[in-house]
């Protein structure tokens, strides 16, 4: 989707506006949606779920609402949907494989909050640490050993875009007598990889890291990796500390939203008793928004565990039938399987800005969220065929 041409006059004024003024204003903003819902016939190459209406809920826009501090107090600011933040991190939980009374979690603004916090409790963990991650982790990953001022080691990749395991052994023995922080990447951004959380334990292991703590970014791909047709090792029960999940990208989210997980013993080392109206806090952002919860809430309540695994199953197989009709248009695709992520020739740069598909190295890669169909994948290759 691109802005109309040419873009209105948008500087804010000194002076309020008249009545006309604020209905044309109005008609710009509308229209701006109005072409945002359309782009969902053409959206194919981002890991973002389109396939949602929240408007039954628009009185909330009426109302400043907001989760200050812990989840797990109230604060002197009664405008608040905690308990709705409370019972998406209970439902997650147990995804991960612990009880919601065994676990702490917080609706984040983003996978880059989530990832931040879950670095920051391994860092005060282990102050010493050196944050290990894949080259083929998300981006925000090198940023945030900024943020903390940790040291970086990025880790070669396999082939089929994983960690490298014995290159993570080899990089711990280089930093013997430091601990580590590992960040195990639960699907890559361009195959939807999932690195070997099992084989991460066993290079600490080999190279004698006792002190370390491991976060997985499952952010885009915790929900495959625990309801998907191939389930993979990603949560506490396979040696996680902390875990980062999307809300935005399978659930669904008008805005960017998160959820972050960590064992709560960890947490104490962030947590500043009573800073926050009245409660403790022991979250990045202090201030937070209560719309998400709530949004949460309802898709995850109206789909229940079983919708949710059915929307998954569907977007693989999504992605099974876009390798077929891709393979038969010429476009040499690779699918990695039991994920929703399908690399192949990118089209004509025009094909692909239309298409929204990110194109590097020649290659694009398409992701079947829960809003692509099989007709969206056969008028894309109807477009690529033509040529």
């Amino acid at each position: 989707m691109t802005p109309p041409s040419p873009l209105p006059d948008l500087t804010i004024q000194e002076a309020p506006r008249s009545g006309d003024e604020a209905r044309e204003d109005l008609a710009v903003m509308l229209d701006l949606a109005a072409a945002m819902r359309r782009s969902r016939a053409h959206m194919v190459g981002f890991p973002v779920n389109l396939d949602f209406d929240y408007r039954p809920l628009a009185a909330y826009l009426a109302v400043h609402g907001n989760n200050a501090g812990t989840p797990y107090g109230d604060s002197e600011y009664h405008l608040h949907s905690k308990h709705f933040e409370r019972a998406v991190v209970g439902f997650f939980a147990r995804l991960a494989g612990v009880r919601p009374e065994d676990c702490f979690g917080y609706l984040t603004h983003g996978g880059t909050e989530s990832n931040l916090f879950g670095a920051w409790v391994g860092r005060e963990r282990h102050p010493d640490a050196v944050l290990y991650a894949s080259r083929q982790a998300h981006y925000s990953i090198p940023k945030i050993a900024r943020l903390l001022r940790m040291d970086h080691e990025p880790v070669a990749a396999k082939p089929d875009a994983t960690l490298d395991p014995d290159a993570l052994r080899h990089a711990l023995r280089r930093n013997r007598g430091r601990a580590a922080l590992v960040v195990a990447t639960i699907g890559t951004t361009g195959q939807g990889a999932v690195d070997d959380l099992p084989a991460i334990r066993r290079a600490l292991d080999a190279a004698g890291t006792k002190r370390h703590h491991i976060h997985c970014d499952a952010a885009f791909g915790g929900l495959i990796a625990a309801l998907g047709p191939r389930p993979r090792p990603w949560n506490f029960r396979d040696g996680a500390d902390s875990i980062a999940v999307s809300g935005h990208k399978m659930i669904g989210s008008p805005v960017p939203c998160g959820i972050v997980l960590a064992r709560p013993a960890h947490v104490d080392a962030v947590r500043a008793p009573g800073a926050a109206v009245g409660t403790d806090d022991d979250t990045i952002s202090g201030s937070r928004d209560a719309l998400s919860p709530v949004l949460l809430w309802r898709e995850l309540r109206r789909l229940g565990r079983r919708g949710l695994r059915e929307r998954i199953h569907d977007c693989v197989r999504t992605a099974d039938y876009a390798t077929e009709r891709l393979r038969g248009c010429g476009a040499h695709p690779v699918h990695l399987p039991g994920t929703n992520t399908v690399l192949f020739d990118a089209p004509k740069p025009e094909v692909s800005r239309q298409w929204n598909l990110l194109a590097v190295d020649g290659r694009a890669h398409l992701i079947a969220m829960p809003h692509v169909t099989p007709r969206h994948i056969d008028r894309l290759c109807a477009v690529i065929a033509e040529g």
